[in-house]
């Protein structure tokens, strides 16, 4: 694999920690390139995660089958990290489902792997501890924002953070994900002035 390949991963974690390229090039051998398709289930309910993914291209939905309905807990942006956290971490079967949402290139690596790297090189198991700390922190504040603020100001601040996923996620995985029903969206998105 060439290094090119992985200049999103890159840039993404030398926010944490600049790397050599030689420190970049021994990690290579680890990481599996995974192409899914629309709809097609990185993870599935009742699976145990073992591993963790970037997202190079593409959009994935992690959400929750509720008695048969589908309930979006997150959309991963762009050149960011996914898993099933909880089941990652306590390597039980996970209650969440990651699927593509449009077609998608991932960089994956699995646990043993991980691990395997945070034991033997200190600069991955810092920047893996920053990551699992970030995905963490990004959901303590996604609950912050249902419970104090309206979905107008969730809505704004989403297409401000991330405006391609406006563009290239269905509406109704983006109402989900705002907790509101499309028709609310529609109305929503007529109603606010830019």
């Amino acid at each position: 694999m060439e290094i090119d390949l992985f200049s999103n991963f890159r840039i993404f974690i030398s926010q944490y920690i600049e790397f050599t390229q030689d420190e970049l090039l021994m990690v290579l051998p680890f990481i599996k390139v995974v192409h899914l398709e629309k709809n097609e289930e990185l993870i599935s309910e009742g699976q145990i995660a073992d591993i963790m993914a970037f997202t190079n291209k593409g959009y994935l939905r992690v959400f929750y089958n509720i008695d048969g309905e589908e309930i979006t807990r997150d959309i991963t942006p762009l050149n960011s990290f996914a898993t099933a956290l909880p089941s990652f971490i306590k390597q039980t079967p996970s209650y969440e489902i990651i699927s593509a949402i449009t077609p998608s290139e991932l960089f994956t690596i699995s646990r043993k792997d991980l691990n395997y790297l945070y034991n033997t090189y200190p600069k991955w198991e810092r920047v893996g501890r920053r990551i699992i700390e970030d995905m963490f922190v990004g959901v303590q504040q996604r609950l912050y924002q249902f419970i104090t603020e309206p979905a107008e100001t969730r809505y704004k601040e989403l297409v401000a953070r991330y405006p391609d996923m406006i563009h290239d996620v269905p509406l109704k995985y983006i109402a989900d994900f705002l907790g509101i029903k499309v028709q609310s969206l529609s109305r929503l998105r007529k109603s606010i002035k830019w």
